[in-house]
This record gives structure tokens, C-alpha cells and sequence, in this order.
């Protein structure tokens, strides 16, 4: 199997976008300083454990963690 192909078949999993997403506002609220009122501590450590997830998740492997 290809790198493209391993690429392409990465991409179509639902923890890949879910990590890249939770990574970019995790980003974002740090860079620019972004709070969300009454819950930004709870924010944070949401996008913290979704993006820990992203890492240790195999997108190659849908039977398996």
C-alpha cells in the first residue's frame, strides 16, 4: 500500500477530523486568547482529551482501538 493510499484511508475516518478539529480550536483559544464564559476551564480540557485521543487512535484499524 501506497503512502497516498494510506493517506486517503486515514482521512475517511470520523477520530482523524474530530482530532484536527479539537486541535485547531485548542490552538486558537491559546493563541488568541479565546473564553468561553462559565465553562472555559471545562473548554479546555475537552479539546485536550480529544486531541490525546486523535494520538493514540488507529484510523487503519476500525475493529480495533
Amino acid at each position: 500500500m501506497t503512502f497516498l493510499q494510506k493517506l486517503k484511508r486515514r482521512l475517511r475516518s470520523w477520530a482523524v477530523w474530530t482530532t484536527l478539529a479539537a486541535l485547531a480550536g485548542f490552538v486558537s483559544k491559546q493563541w488568541f486568547g479565546w473564553e468561553i464564559p462559565g465553562g472555559d476551564d471545562f473548554v479546555t480540557l475537552l479539546l485536550a482529551a480529544l486531541v490525546a485521543f486523535g494520538i493514540v487512535n488507529n484510523p487503519d484499524n476500525r475493529g480495533e482501538f
